[in-house]
């Protein structure tokens, strides 16, 4: 007995060096902390973490008043003049980009101050700068080729809904003949969703974890531990939790793989999305393709912009940014055929639909995918339109973007329609 309990004496004290170094050692880098688990940290650390790599908090942006029943959350955005810093490590992501006085991403060129822009940009954050600077954002290329004087209010994480409560804040008072709205193929669908799910009393659609049968026990003393002194002051504590998390909990998307190869023009075979990011893409795409969800979540989006539109007098131009799997759909290979197929599905059923609604509604319709396409084929791996890691436009993706809607514009002023095939 007396052995025994040495044994466990030891055991314990073992542990508990092993955890104070490991504290002090997070401490004193917490750069060491994956950032897959500071999400998980509790909301007081995790901020005081962020703090000191950079990384954006929730005291770094303000909220915006929406007044259509959606999220609150969804209309965050950064402080006045805030410098966002971005962490990702390939070549040509820019680092830093300084936002301008309403938080939003355009050079100190664009003041907004101007009493009016001929054009006035939406989107997310394929219209944001997205490692790229605000200068080579496609909105500002856009002004660029055209001369149009253009601002450019997209912002990371929204949707149609989330444009039209930005439009009517900073769009509509500065007069615009031109109103760009720039639908990202990857995710918008999820946020209409998302929108009509609050706007019922719904709470927001997300992941959903549950505990694996075989780990009862730990996730038990997990939850019990989780609202602690522990939970709330110690950075080892909530490093193992988070791990604790990762091995016991699985999510309801946990078995996607939307990983993919993309061979390029010089034969160079180059790996996309590695950290199986974005896979609520992939749900989405599935509940679409199967008829549970429907398109139909955009239309009161659409209908509502076109009465702005008819209440002021700017014209609607509707952009359609394919995502990295559609640009490059001839040249990638996925790793899971099956969700190779469901995206192709997808990407063809959204790409219809707003072409349908365009003739409906009467926006004009730009779809930037035929371009993106056709570029990607003749460019080489060191010429990407999209970064590997975030699978975000890169600033040749931009300016692809940027110019098939000068080229939509330019016809429309000539009273020519735009040529949509590829």
């Amino acid at each position: 007995m007396k052995r025994a309990l040495s044994g466990i004496a030891l055991s314990v004290l073992w542990l508990l060096i092993v955890a104070v170094c490991l504290e002090v050692g997070l401490r004193l880098l917490p750069q060491a902390v994956p950032l897959s688990f500071l999400s998980r940290f509790d909301p007081g650390i995790r901020s005081e973490i962020a703090a000191r790599r950079d990384l954006t908090r929730s005291a770094d942006t303000v909220l915006l008043p929406r007044s259509d029943g959606g999220p609150p959350a969804r209309m965050w955005l950064y402080k006045p003049g805030f410098v966002v810093t971005t962490h990702d490590q390939e070549e040509g992501v820019v680092g830093q980009v300084q936002m301008d006085q309403n938080g939003l991403c355009n050079s100190p060129a664009d003041l907004y101050e101007a009493p009016r822009f001929d054009v006035i940009a939406l989107g997310d954050s394929f219209t944001w700068c997205t490692a790229v600077r605000a200068e080579e954002a496609w909105p500002a290329r856009l002004q660029a080729m055209s001369g149009l004087s253009t601002y450019n209010t997209g912002m990371s994480g929204r949707g149609l809904y989330e444009y039209l409560q930005i439009l009517q804040h900073f769009g509509l008072p500065k007069r615009p003949d031109i109103v760009v709205m720039a639908v990202y193929e990857g995710n918008d669908f999820r946020d209409a969703h998302r929108f009509h799910r609050a706007r019922a009393g719904d709470e927001e659609a997300g992941e959903q974890f549950v505990c694996a049968f075989s780990w009862k026990a730990l996730c038990r003393v997990h939850e019990l531990l989780d609202g602690t002194f522990l939970r709330r002051s110690s950075y080892a504590y909530n490093l193992v939790s988070g791990a604790v998390h990762a091995l016991s909990y699985s999510a309801t998307k946990d078995e996607i793989d939307f990983r993919y190869e993309v061979r390029f023009s010089d034969g160079e075979t180059l790996e996309f999305n590695s950290e199986n990011g974005d896979r609520d893409e992939v749900q989405y795409a599935r509940w679409l393709v199967e008829g549970q969800l429907s398109t139909g979540l955009f239309d009161e989006a659409l209908e509502e912009w076109m009465a702005l539109s008819a209440q002021h007098g700017f014209m609607p131009v509707l952009v359609y940014v394919p995502s990295a799997y559609t640009a490059y759909v001839d040249q990638s290979r996925f790793e899971d055929p099956a969700v190779e197929t469901v995206l192709r599905a997808y990407s063809g059923t959204l790409r219809d639909y707003f072409a349908g609604q365009a003739g409906r509604l009467g926006y004009v319709y730009v779809d930037a995918t035929p371009a993106i396409q056709k570029q990607s084929q003749v460019l080489s791996s060191s010429d990407r339109l999209y970064f590997r890691s975030n699978v975000h436009l890169t600033q040749q993706g931009h300016e692809v973007v940027a110019r098939a809607l000068f080229a939509a514009l330019s016809q429309q002023e000539s009273g020519r329609v735009p040529d949509q095939t590829p």
